[in-house]
């Protein structure tokens, strides 16, 4: 019975409601100025549903920064298995990125913006911390296999330096250009991750 339950449970479209409401609030008016009762009304769904699904405000967090990973990380991932050149992903997922920004993450990454408004919560900011370990985990593992300018494959300890980088700039880039709506900040992303390229 309580395999059927937690079908029912997945399956659940307040559940999908829920979270759609809770990233388009967390978003645009922070995480800490979003109160349960909002998230519910913006999503046409009940306490109880809400607490069936997250049981706290923190769960409904780590739910929206999960979500969140899958945009950005998969997103870069989707792109890189189809350019199997270094410099050709960076143009590509480049293009595709100013383009969304353009429509979607007008205020910088969504999920730097939530990290950053939950220091004061140990338990987001370790899943942050260990979510920032496994992004550069999968970019090593998917530029593994990479054909860079110089021929030849890259060792572990360049891998890891290279997802790190990747990681710092685009962080760093989204938020100043959510800081200053200024697409500078963007070409430059560009110019440096292509330049890790060597």
């Amino acid at each position: 019975m309580k395999i059927q339950k937690d079908l029912i449970r997945q399956e659940d479209p307040a559940k999908e409601r829920i979270l759609k409401a809770a990233s388009k609030l967390f978003y645009s008016k922070g995480y800490p100025n979003t109160g349960i009762n909002e998230i519910l009304e913006e999503a046409g769904a009940f306490k109880k549903s809400l607490y069936i699904h997250y049981p706290s405000k923190k769960d409904l967090g780590k739910a929206y920064l999960l979500d969140q990973e899958e945009a950005i990380l998969g997103f870069a991932k989707r792109i890189m298995k189809k350019e199997k050149n270094y410099s050709n992903f960076i143009i590509s997922w480049m293009r595709l990125l100013k383009r969304g920004l353009r429509n979607n993450y007008i205020y910088g990454c969504p999920y730097a913006n939530l990290s950053n408004q939950t220091h004061d919560e140990p338990e987001i900011s370790e899943f942050v911390k260990v979510a920032l370990d496994r992004w550069v985990n999968e970019f090593e593992v998917s530029l593994r296999d990479m054909i860079w300018k110089s021929g030849k494959k890259k060792d572990a300890v360049r891998l890891k330096d290279i997802s790190e980088s990747i990681l710092f700039y685009y962080q760093g880039a989204l938020q100043l250009y959510g800081m200053s709506g200024d697409f500078k900040y963007i070409d430059r992303l560009e110019k440096e991750l292509l330049s890790l390229d060597r």
